[in-house]
């Protein structure tokens, strides 16, 4: 366990060096082995001192064409050396067998690898780990096949990054001197699925699955997400069903692609957005109209209790009144994170900046907190009522009257999450959820407290029942240790 956890954070860590290389390239003749580009990086270590030690090396994931690892060979590596009995070190990045970049500076030394002691090369070991465990390449996250190479307990071990037989990562590392296999491991997902509450009793269906989306209807429960969802991705089997009993059986809806986002209008139609799409009248034999299309992707969808909706895609706001049939654009002045609708078809966004713009007539106008001290975390627009999450409690504004009230809130809630007129408050990782009251009653009430943590991404409420759309989340497991034969 220690062997493992040790190199995926150093991997993590490197990981992210890819940032401060920008070269581009697209010959395999450019990507080299562990060790040779080990011998790029120590000549020129050595000219920065000539007493230059290797501490940590890792290849550094890149979409260049080549083989992205299938032959032990990267385009681009990344790797520390320090100077013995100083605070001295350097980190020196290569792409297509060239320095990309250089950044000395000083921090507590790690442990050497003397170059003697690395007998082995990532083409040995990526070989091995094939043949003992059917290391596979990576699809999402570290494309490919990935190396490290680190000192743990004095020894130099090499890492192979890749996925197991089940498309999950994993890692193989080897004694670099000897090719001793000293640990192996995978993530694996626990939990995931649809969960209902009702009555104080919990039930779980769709186990495994990343349901990230649930929405209830007046006689109708609809639930999206991915069947076979991996560790960096939830789009891989993606689909969409319906329930008419309450859960209690499913029926495929038609959506071609992935979904991110639905909701029912007052009728019980059934709208869907895609990545840069929304369809009206999505049935289990038809997959609607679609009423609008954008070059962008989208990245945000509200809509008020009349069906007017909004959409955010790439900082531009796209608006209807009229369920879709035309649509309008609104230009904001600032990059902005969110933006919802009143029944009045009043836009008002949230600014990366933190503040809170109102639209009228003429132009944008900011709303000024009545707690200037404190900034908001989310907002959420029921009927002409604005629900502002501030630390400690929830401030609403009347859109039409412009007066303000507040509900108080017993612990940090950190999203606001709406459905249609319900509007529930969620702490960090799904700890609790509560239900707030529309009306703007003083107290919410706890509906929902885990166990354990768990990843929820959505909720809704039907009758008495609460659904909750929760992924898998990943942990560590050993793998058992084999040997070459």
């Amino acid at each position: 366990m220690k062997y493992f956890k040790i190199i995926a954070c150093s991997f993590v860590v490197f990981f992210i060096c890819i940032n401060l290389i920008s070269h581009e390239g697209s010959a395999s003749d450019g990507e080299v082995t562990l060790k040779e580009a080990i011998d790029i990086g120590l000549e020129r270590a050595k000219e920065w001192n000539e007493n230059a030690a290797l501490t940590r090396l890792t290849s550094v994931d890149e979409k260049m064409g080549g083989t992205r690892g299938e032959t032990g060979k990267r385009y681009r590596w990344t790797m520390t050396f320090i100077v013995p009995g100083t605070d001295d070190y350097v980190i020196i990045g290569i792409s297509e067998k060239k320095i990309a970049f250089f950044l000395p500076g000083q921090q507590t030394p790690d442990t050497i690898i003397p170059y003697d002691e690395i007998k082995l090369d990532s083409p040995d070991v990526l070989q091995w780990a094939k043949d003992i465990y059917d290391l596979q390449q990576g699809k999402d996250w570290a494309t490919g096949y990935n190396f490290t190479l680190d000192s743990i307990d004095g020894k130099p071990i090499l890492t192979v990054f890749g996925n197991d037989p089940n498309s999950r990562f994993a890692t193989v590392s080897f004694n670099a001197q000897n090719g001793e296999v000293v640990s192996a491991g995978h993530k694996l997902p626990y939990g995931g699925g649809l969960l209902s509450k009702r009555n104080g009793t919990d039930n779980l269906t769709k186990k495994g699955m990343a349901i990230t989306g649930v929405v209830a209807g007046n006689s109708s429960l609809v639930v999206w997400g991915d069947k076979k969802p991996t560790q960096f991705g939830v789009a891989k089997q993606p689909f969409i069903e319906c329930s008419q009993n309450n859960g209690e059986t499913w029926t495929e809806l038609q959506a071609d692609i992935y979904v991110t986002y639905a909701w029912f209008d007052s009728n019980d139609r059934l709208y869907v957005a895609t990545e840069k799409e929304l369809w009206a009248g999505v049935t289990t034999k038809s997959k609607g109209t679609k009423i609008l299309s954008l070059e962008e992707p989208i990245e945000k969808v509200d809509t008020s209790m009349n069906n007017h909706i909004v959409v955010l895609a790439n900082g531009k706001i796209y608006y209807t009144t009229n369920q879709g049939k035309s649509w309008e654009q609104a230009i904001v002045p600032k990059p902005i994170y969110d933006v919802q609708i009143s029944d009045n078809g009043d836009l008002v966004v949230s600014t990366e900046e933190s503040k809170i713009l109102r639209k009228t007539n003429d132009g944008w106008n900011e709303i000024t907190m009545p707690d200037r001290n404190d900034v908001p975390r989310n907002m959420k627009v029921i009927h002409n009522r604005l629900f502002i999450l501030m630390k400690s409690e929830i401030w609403i504004r009347d859109l039409q009257e412009g007066n303000w009230s507040k509900i108080q809130v017993d612990e940090t809630i950190v999203a606001l999450v709406k459905k249609r007129e319900k509007l529930f408050g969620i702490q960090h990782r799904g700890v609790a959820i509560y239900a707030i009251n529309e009306q703007g009653e003083s107290k919410s009430e706890k509906v929902f407290d885990a166990e354990d943590s768990i990843v929820i991404y959505d909720m809704d409420s039907m009758g008495d029942t609460l659904w909750i759309a929760t992924a898998p989340d990943y942990s560590w497991e050993e793998m058992p240790i084999l040997q070459r034969r």
